[in-house]
């Protein structure tokens, strides 16, 4: 049950706050605040893997390619494992399922899985927006003819370059184009979105955790219209397929079949707790190809602008706006959080005692305060995460750690932004 004293507190910060801020990623600013508010990360695009995997590279030698050879001999006769129900689903579509990289400062930023679908004539790659979101390119290899591994795949097999088409982050996808693809790669074929699904078995093909071209089998759990979910700052929307179906970092962008084939979702995020895995839907992942592309060239926004000016104003720049009034950041600690050279997070330390209680962020730096996080008794834990989701300047969703252990117990929701909140959802 959540306490008395957080419903008095939520509802008194509602009044008298307005929303700013991902206060999940206050550790990564590097400044010397002691307060953390840990997050599960589950999203699936293997970015901890990406780093180990450059480390790995770095070191690569003679060594390597002998081991390589050896690799090779002992599975070039080696059949790809018959899983009752499962057909041929790995025979017909694993060249269908590719390996991203993304890449950013010429490094590889992040991994994960992407599948070939038919669009006009034409193939084109569905993979999640996390994926490919903040690269600079994007490499795509196919499923070589002989098993190797991730680092082999790497540097010693030429990949394509892929060109980013069109992405709907809300739902969580993104299109990429590659010129030249081989016209022998079977696109996928597509399914629905029911009810019938639950209890039936699906099927994946991905790399987690570096182990490429993985095929995985579970059981469909449910089907949730209009899923909800949050992860570092972005939050998302869309039909998803609740699976039994393992999948780990590496997986994100991945295909989720059926017993006839047939694709079925994206795999895309985890949850906490046994066997709690997500695919984005076929019915979302259908209307997401079929939609326009829009523009993918950003705005420059009043920010931008101002910054290739000169970046003084941003110091004497001491308020920030809401539809409730101004905020006072005459003694915050600034900081620039995505490091693009424009201040968009305030950290309070009122007491002077050297942490933290009270955080702004202007989340997409349009000069409104987003999300505001508040350690109320200064324990080095985010206890209230304030958010204004449609970023009108009133907070109508608050997370809370109700037992304080770092992790998010209760999401309040306030559906009609009256200043009262009309739900409270255990996680």
């Amino acid at each position: 049950m959540i306490k008395i004293g957080i419903y008095i507190l939520l509802g008194f910060l509602f009044i008298h706050q307005a929303s700013a801020f991902d206060i999940r990623q206050v550790n990564d600013a590097k400044v010397m605040s002691k307060a953390s508010y840990a997050v599960n990360d589950t999203n699936l695009i293997d970015d901890e893997n990406a780093e180990n995997l450059l480390d790995n590279v770095k070191n690569l030698n003679d060594a390597l390619t002998e081991k390589q050879k050896d690799i090779q001999n002992n599975n070039k006769d080696r059949s790809q494992p018959k899983y009752k129900g499962a057909g041929d689903i790995f025979e017909i579509f694993s060249k269908s399922v590719v390996y991203i990289g993304n890449r950013k400062n010429n490094r590889i930023n992040g991994v994960g899985s992407g599948f070939i679908i038919s669009q006009q004539g034409k193939l084109k790659i569905i993979t999640n927006w996390h994926v490919i979101d903040g690269a600079d390119s994007l490499s795509v290899w196919i499923e070589p003819d002989k098993e190797v591994d991730e680092n082999f795949l790497i540097t010693k097999i030429d990949s394509y370059s892929a060109k980013l088409i069109k992405v709907n982050k809300t739902k969580d996808l993104a299109m990429l184009e590659v010129e030249e693809l081989p016209i022998k790669i079977e696109p996928v074929t597509y399914g629905k979105f029911s009810k019938k699904l639950i209890g039936k078995n699906a099927y994946a093909i991905g790399h987690p955790k570096g182990h490429l071209w993985t095929f995985t089998q579970g059981m469909i759990s449910q089907v949730r219209p209009n899923y909800k979910w949050p992860y570092k700052g972005s939050r998302h929307q869309a039909d998803v397929i609740q699976i039994q179906v393992p999948i780990n970092p590496g997986n994100s962008g991945g295909p989720l079949f059926n017993e006839n084939k047939e694709l079925i979702g994206v795999n895309t995020f985890t949850s906490d707790g046994e066997n709690l895995n997500f695919a984005i839907a076929i019915s979302d992942v259908v209307k997401f190809i079929n939609e326009k592309p829009k523009p993918l060239k950003k705005k420059k926004s009043k920010y931008i602008q101002k910054k290739e000016k000169g970046n003084t104003w941003i110091k004497k720049k001491k308020k920030k706006n809401s539809e409730k009034g101004s905020i006072d950041l005459s003694n915050a600690k600034e900081v620039d959080l995505n490091k693009n050279g424009i201040i968009d997070t305030w950290l309070i330390d009122d007491n002077n005692n050297g942490i933290y209680e009270k955080a702004y962020h202007d989340q997409n730096e349009d000069g409104i305060i987003e999300v505001v996080g508040i350690d109320k008794n200064e324990d080095d834990n985010f206890e209230i995460i304030l958010i204004d989701t449609n970023n009108n300047g009133n907070p109508d969703e608050a997370e809370i750690d109700d037992n304080e252990d770092g992790k998010t117990d209760v999401i309040a929701y306030d559906f009609n932004e009256d200043g009262e909140w009309d739900k409270f959802e255990n996680v």
